[in-house]
């Protein structure tokens, strides 16, 4: 379905809030029955699942061709997707399932989530982590997807929500999500940047990660963690990115601190990543300043 320039944000939220609550139960029950992980190519790093591809066709039938979704954009070129997202009409951009990884084995860090973006930039999102809740008291188990406990995190016209979910759909009505005040002095540290960046922990910085871009972008806005990085893929930021602006975290480009280009799509090179670059999320400029001095490139030596 295409939306018109003039459809309200609301409107739009709704259709993500659909999706996102459709999506993330049917994830559950796939995995709740039982699946195999492959390997997109050589690359170990990038699994993928029966449920990613459902999901990713679910996406397709909700929002249509104004869709850019990772199972399907390896033909999407810089071009294209540049020109679907300058449009005035809103575009959605997809992650069927972030961290597919901890999905098929059993841990928390994994949900679905999607943006819309609109005359260049991202402008609301929906990410539903269904099992974020999980009860840590005993071992490690997965529960009946009816059972599972998790949080749906949302934006909006810049304000951000939550609201607890069971069974992948809300318990309890979306209620404000103000942004955390307290210090934890850790970052969120994904496995593509400790790829590429080491960190000084001399500093007073420390990492933590718990799976996927989502996990990560839930830490940072319930207030485990006091800023995170970003050099992945167009559709694993444009779904966070909504949410880290409503709360008022900024991007700051590493290590010069310059803002990011007016338009998203120009944050990604050819393939639409970032790997090659490096973005940090941080309260204000005094707070990335500190944080750039704790990052290197891996493989220089540190001062």
């Amino acid at each position: 379905m295409t939306f018109p320039p003039d459809a309200p944000a609301q409107d739009v939220l709704a259709r993500m809030l659909a999706f996102a609550e459709e999506a993330a139960p049917l994830a559950l029950r796939m995995r709740a029955a039982g699946l195999d992980m492959t390997n997109k190519g050589p690359d170990l790093g990038q699994a993928l699942t029966e449920a990613d591809l459902a999901v990713s066709r679910l996406l397709h039938a909700r929002f249509g061709p104004d869709l850019i979704e990772e199972e399907t954009a390896d033909d999407l070129s810089h071009a294209a997707a540049a020109a679907l997202l300058a449009r005035d009409a809103w575009t959605f951009v997809g992650d069927p399932i972030d961290g597919t990884r901890p999905f098929a084995g059993g841990l928390t860090g994994w949900g679905v989530m999607v943006a819309a973006c609109r005359a260049g930039w991202p402008r609301a999102c929906v990410m539903n982590l269904p099992v974020w809740a999980e009860d840590r008291a005993g071992p490690a188990r997965i529960d009946p997807a009816e059972a599972a406990r998790g949080i749906l995190l949302v934006a909006c016209d810049g304000q951000a929500f939550w609201a607890p979910t069971q069974g992948g759909m809300r318990a309890e009505p979306l209620r404000p999500l103000e942004r955390p005040g307290r210090r934890t002095g850790h970052i969120g540290w994904l496995s593509v940047t400790a790829q590429k960046f080491t960190l000084d922990y001399g500093r007073g910085w420390f990492p933590w990660s718990e799976g996927g871009t989502i996990s990560d972008a839930a830490l940072l806005a319930t207030g485990r963690l006091d800023a995170t990085l970003s050099n992945n893929r167009l559709w694993d930021l444009a779904p966070i990115l909504p949410l880290f602006e409503a709360l008022g975290f900024g991007l700051f480009h590493w290590p010069d601190l310059k803002p990011p280009p007016a338009a998203f799509v120009d944050l990604f090179d050819a393939g639409l990543s970032a790997h090659d670059d490096l973005w940090m999320v941080c309260r204000n400029r005094d707070q990335a300043a500190d944080l750039a001095q704790a990052i290197h490139r891996a493989g220089d030596r540190l001062g």
